[in-house]
């Protein structure tokens, strides 16, 4: 059995500006008062047969395709603790694509939620109050809201949940009936896995299982490359722009690595394009572009048949690490590994810190060949 690591202490709401966790704090304030006037000074009562013996659960995680990926070992987990609920997972359409054929999961609920969209064309466009009635058709014993949103706790309570868990970071702990402590220092994976109630008492995973990709998906994912050369998939852009290393130094190590006579594709969403377009521009050999090309699980198949990934801190470069593809990621220090980079005791992933660095060009070619000559 894992164990958890120890907490680096906890932190009760997440922003960094003093005025907005004072207004939080304030809304938090008020709102425990009127839930305790509405309530006859009960509050929130946990209803604690519901929290062990639950028909239904419903899990939110409506963010990106790393907060999914960090997800799946509590969903493993969530089955073992749950083995006889109805487990929906209500989820974004990247989200939902990464976890098809997920063990454990019986319904997945699609919502591209408006406050986490980076893209203006999606299929699942769908306004809150609408959500909440879906919802409240469910009749939902139990959810957790993995990433502590007010908005969630917000559609949870108004979607008549009966017994809701979660962080209330954003604010709304009171509406919750377990609010949780965010735990600074852990892995986002470790705090997941801490939402479920008694998960001590169950097997937590060591490493993450490779997404199920069905036999048709892996053939797939080896026609897309050319050679029988070494593959190698490089992710120049993110979904944060602080979180890209510059054009020139990913130009550098393409042309590098196909002078060595390695395969490269470039991948990405069709809006990164004029970005990997940059890069493309300053490299001397050819590289292929296959940015808007891939579909999410057709991104998976084509990682999972790379021998080495490299790529800013974002969600393909999770996706390699979960795949067990050998990766290397250029961290930018917007948010700390410790918390959000590689997790699993099997991992292969080499972090480089500090990657505006002269020396760091050369410090992703060592690592590369240790890689692809181990």
């Amino acid at each position: 059995m894992k164990a958890i690591a120890a907490s680096r202490g906890s932190r009760k709401y997440i922003y960094r500006f003093w005025g907005k966790r004072l207004a939080i704090g304030l809304l938090d304030a008020i709102g425990t008062v009127l839930v305790r006037i509405m309530t006859k000074g009960r509050g929130r009562q946990l209803v604690q047969d519901i929290l062990e013996n639950p028909a239904t659960i419903l899990i939110v995680r409506l963010d990106h395709m790393g907060d999914v990926l960090f997800s799946r070992p509590a969903l493993a987990t969530m089955r073992a603790r749950y083995p006889k609920a109805k487990i929906t997972a209500l989820v974004s359409s990247v989200g939902a694509a990464l976890l098809t054929n997920e063990p454990g999961i019986d319904e997945i609920m699609i919502w591209d939620a408006p406050w986490f969209a980076r893209s203006r064309s999606l299929q699942h466009k769908k306004s809150f109050w609408s959500m909440v009635k879906l919802l409240q058709a469910k009749r939902i014993d139990l959810s957790f809201d993995l990433r502590g949103d007010l908005r969630h706790h917000v559609m949870l309570f108004l979607a008549g949940v009966r017994v809701r868990v979660g962080y209330g970071i954003t604010g709304g702990g009171f509406l919750l009936h377990k609010l949780l402590s965010l735990q600074v220092g852990r892995h986002e994976v470790e705090r997941d896995l801490a939402v479920i109630p008694g998960s001590s008492q169950v097997v937590l995973p060591e490493s993450y299982t490779p997404l199920v990709l069905s036999e048709q998906e892996r053939q797939a994912g080896r026609a897309w490359w050319l050679s029988n050369n070494k593959h190698i998939v490089l992710h120049v852009s993110a979904g944060d722009t602080q979180k890209v290393w510059p054009t020139s130094a990913f130009a550098q190590v393409c042309d590098t690595l196909t002078a060595q006579g390695y395969e490269l594709v470039l991948v990405g969403t069709a809006s990164e394009t004029k970005h990997i377009q940059s890069v493309l521009e300053q490299c001397s050999r050819p590289v292929r572009n296959l940015a808007g090309k891939t579909k999410i699980r057709e991104l998976a198949a084509l990682i999972t048949a790379a021998d080495l990934f490299i790529g800013n801190d974002s969600g393909p470069g999770h996706l390699a690490i979960t795949q067990g593809i050998p990766t290397i990621l250029l961290w930018s220090e917007t948010n700390t590994p410790e918390e959000w980079g590689p997790w699993g005791s099997q991992v292969r992933a080499k972090v480089i810190r500090e990657p505006w660095r002269v020396v760091a060009v050369e410090e992703v070619l060592v690592q590369a060949q240790v890689y692809l000559n181990g």
